[in-house]
């Protein structure tokens, strides 16, 4: 979600084979949406999980009355199996930005059932689920290192902090700079 990290793309590439070699069992409906259209919507149960296989998706957080772009993932990425494997509901929604979009649909259970008998498959939707985890966590301790670099009035520390968040993604990026803004007005 956060980069195109080596480790991403061997993923992506072995997920497509297992995919496959797994496509009778799994049988993938070929969906498209239109920009726009939300795939998931957050609380909803997981019933199926989507390949993006083209296009791009918004992954949305509401919280309260404030909606947060988490990130926008790029073919090929696999959505809502986050929430599948958690407690069995959508953690946001799924949104088609900047264009159409290409996908395979495939129901959990069917999913469940090739992972039964495919420890591969098993492995990669481990070490999936797993770094998505790592980074989020990543994400949380260098938002700490900002707000605690806020608090502390530690402009060294404040600058290292929002460098690695622009990094990160657009609307972390975001909050980086809210971090600033808030450091100079309590400066004022």
């Amino acid at each position: 979600m956060w980069g195109d990290e080596p480790q991403l793309q061997a993923f992506r590439e072995r997920l497509k084979l297992l995919l496959v070699a797994h496509q009778q069992e799994l049988n993938p409906e070929k969906l498209t949406a239109v920009e726009g259209d939300v795939l998931f919507h957050q609380g909803e149960s997981v019933e199926r999980l989507m390949l993006l296989t083209q296009g791009r998706i918004a992954v949305d957080v509401h919280h309260g009355d404030q909606v947060h772009t988490l990130a926008e993932v790029e073919a090929v990425e696999l959505l809502g199996e986050v929430g599948f494997f958690a407690n069995g509901k959508h953690y946001a929604d799924f949104r088609v930005v900047g264009g159409p979009a290409e996908l395979l649909a495939i129901q959990g259970q069917a999913l469940l059932q090739a992972m039964l008998f495919d420890t591969d498959l098993v492995v990669e939707m481990l070490s999936l689920v797993s770094e998505r985890c790592r980074r989020g966590n990543q994400v949380i301790a260098m938002l700490l290192n900002g707000i605690e670099a806020v608090h502390d009035d530690a402009q060294e520390h404040l600058e290292q902090a929002t460098t690695e968040l622009g990094g990160v993604h657009f609307c972390i990026a975001r909050a980086s700079r809210q971090l600033q803004r808030i450091h100079q007005q309590l400066q004022s």
